[in-house]
């Protein structure tokens, strides 16, 4: 499978897909999420946290650029939205050992996506309304385990028939 799209009617279920992911990563996962500003990259990324059973509140690390969460799996947060170049990004620490069974979530990773250690799941974000978000998931790179993670979030959210795989 190449690309799976979900559609989300609201924040709330943006947070359930994002929830679902987190209770199916494994450890090892990266995760790079895009989007325009408001997409609902943050509230992905704080139903994941709610996934692997982090109890503190997941905020955006936009002026911090990491924070460190404790859960099922650590979840390791990032924003690239304040990073101006290659050079930010490397002295921020990311390209330093991540925690090697967490799950790390990237907001903004379009910004940087060629330094991402390959594979990683690629969930692109479009807004087509005022509630609407088009969730498009897809593995860059060979990862049957990736792959899996995202039949798997699809199938919880609809039947096999009603999701898009394609280019």
């Amino acid at each position: 499978m190449d690309r799976v799209v979900l559609l989300s009617h609201s924040a709330a279920e943006t947070r359930a897909v994002g929830c679902q992911l987190g209770r199916a990563v494994v450890g090892s996962e990266i995760i790079a999420l895009s989007g325009p500003l408001g997409a609902g990259k943050t509230c992905l990324a704080q139903g994941l946290g709610r996934g692997l059973n982090v109890r503190k509140a997941i905020t955006s690390p936009s002026f911090v650029l990491m924070k460190y969460y404790r859960g099922r799996l650590p979840f390791i947060h990032w924003d690239w939205y304040r990073l101006t170049d290659k050079a930010d990004l490397e002295s921020a620490g990311f390209g330093d050992p991540q925690v090697e069974n967490g799950v790390v979530v990237i907001e903004w990773a379009e910004r940087f996506l060629d330094v991402i250690p390959r594979p990683f799941l690629l969930i692109e974000i479009k807004p087509e309304g005022q509630n609407l978000r088009r969730l498009a998931m897809s593995v860059q790179s060979k990862s049957k385990a990736l792959e899996r993670l995202i039949h798997t979030v699809a199938n919880h959210f609809c039947p096999k028939s009603k999701v898009y795989t394609g280019r």
